[in-house]
């Protein structure tokens, strides 16, 4: 199911990119300077597709990274959390043994008094 869905997504989404590319193959000028004449300054000139799909990219990219960092709290949290888990699984599990290791010598010590 999940490949199927993939398809009905992914196949698409190519075949607009690549069009998208093919119609918009033509060089712009993209100045670096925003305070300078148009003519002169930092500027590069490159496909109309690559510079939309590159911002697209770095966009999705920050969106990541600000997504990461915001999270790192609740990763923290759950780590936290994680490691007192357990440490009080392990606490409980020594205090059965104990429990049950003491269970014989109780049973023995009533049969005793009977």
């Amino acid at each position: 199911m999940k490949a199927i869905l993939r398809i009905i997504i992914f196949v698409p989404l190519a075949l607009l990119i690549l069009f998208f590319s093919m119609a918009n193959r033509a060089p712009v000028k993209i100045g670096l300077d925003p305070f300078s004449p148009p003519d002169t300054g930092a500027s590069i000139e490159a496909p109309m597709f690559i510079v939309v799909l590159a911002a697209m990219a770095i966009g999705v990219l920050a969106g990541g990274v600000s997504s990461w960092l915001g999270h790192l709290p609740v990763r923290r949290a759950a780590k936290v959390a994680r490691a007192e888990a357990k440490k009080t699984r392990l606490e409980i599990e020594k205090l059965r043994q104990q429990a049950l290791a003491q269970l014989p010598a109780e049973g023995s010590a009533k049969a005793g008094k009977r």
